[in-house]
């Protein structure tokens, strides 16, 4: 099975310090979206009708910045379908889900889910031969799955034992997460931006949404000045900079090393939960909390180490020559 790392000789440990500094900011900011969307749904604000119009200040801010760097998106048929499906995997589908159980769950808890997505990328990159087993990343990916286990007990972390049913339905976005991670890595186009992605992306999602929101008679107007409308511009803002990030981070490094952000998601989440809605969590999921810090950096020497190898390797392949 050939080494991903190996076959990318741009990849080497060195090189991915400007991936890992850009996973540590996704990872911090982005829970944002699942406080900012609590605060809409909160405020009446319909699951996806929210979703449209947070993706709809998003797309404008993505155009500007793609016309100011003349890297406008193509719409031929393959980038559209490139869009469509990353779009459908990662926006409409858990985004959506997410936003539906937001006003039914602690926001720290809604980001909590997400940590599953590291597992699934894992496992969905071996089965495409996008990766390879190797001990350290599925030592470090369990012992992350185990602090997820320890906080969904629901006697133990959760605030009423009767939310365990809304945060098992959550645990379907990770799903989707890992297959976006994965379709980005296998369906991009060459020679295709991670700026000309990102806005392409969200301007075909943005029309996805709209026929969702209408069919759904979730369709919804903004009020003015006021909770709604100030968190789906912070919303946007979050996601215009996530997305960009999200495909450079997977072009430089690749899909398993991305999902990595997911740990972070979840310490960021919990902060951010307590910041602005007063949340608090017991021993227990901060003792997870732990497990999943371990989980990581089980995980990042594990690819630290196979970059190690790849590059010995190509040294001595070139040297033979």
């Amino acid at each position: 099975m050939p080494d991903p790392l190996a076959a990318n000789p741009k990849i080497t440990p060195g090189s991915m310090a400007l991936p890992a500094l850009m996973v540590v900011a996704t990872g911090v900011i982005y829970p944002l979206v699942f406080s900012f969307t609590k605060i809409a749904t909160d405020a009446g604000a319909p699951p996806f009708g929210f979703v449209f119009w947070q993706l709809t200040f998003a797309g404008i801010a993505l155009g500007a910045v793609a016309l100011v760097r003349r890297e406008w998106p193509r719409f031929s048929a393959r980038h559209v379908r490139s869009y469509a499906a990353i779009g459908m995997l990662g926006i409409v589908g858990p985004i959506s889900l997410l936003a539906f159980v937001s006003n039914k769950l602690p926001a720290g808890l809604v980001t909590l889910v997400v940590v599953l997505a590291p597992l699934f990328t894992y496992v969905f990159a071996i089965a495409l031969r996008l990766d390879r087993l190797r001990a350290l990343s599925i030592a470090g990916i369990a012992v992350g799955f185990g602090g997820v286990l320890l906080m969904t007990v629901p006697k133990v972390s959760l605030p009423a034992p009767e939310m365990i049913g809304w945060l098992l339905l959550a645990f379907l976005a990770p799903v989707s997460f890992a297959l976006t991670n994965v379709t980005a890595s296998l369906m991009r186009p060459p020679a295709s931006s991670s700026v000309s992605m990102a806005s392409g992306m969200v301007m075909v999602t943005i029309v996805i949404m709209a026929v969702v929101s209408l069919a759904t008679g979730q369709a919804y107007a903004l009020p003015g000045p006021g909770p709604a409308l100030w968190a789906a511009l912070a919303t946007a803002a979050v996601n215009a900079a996530f997305y960009i990030s999200f495909f450079e981070i997977v072009r430089l490094a690749g899909p398993v090393f991305f999902a990595q952000f997911n740990y972070l998601v979840v310490l960021a989440g919990f902060g951010w939960g307590a910041v602005f809605f007063g949340e608090s969590h017991s021993v227990y999921v901060w003792g997870a909390a732990a497990l999943m810090l371990i989980g990581l950096a089980l995980h990042s020497l594990g690819l630290s180490r196979a970059a190690r190898i790849a590059t010995q390797s190509a040294s001595r392949s070139e040297s033979r020559k």
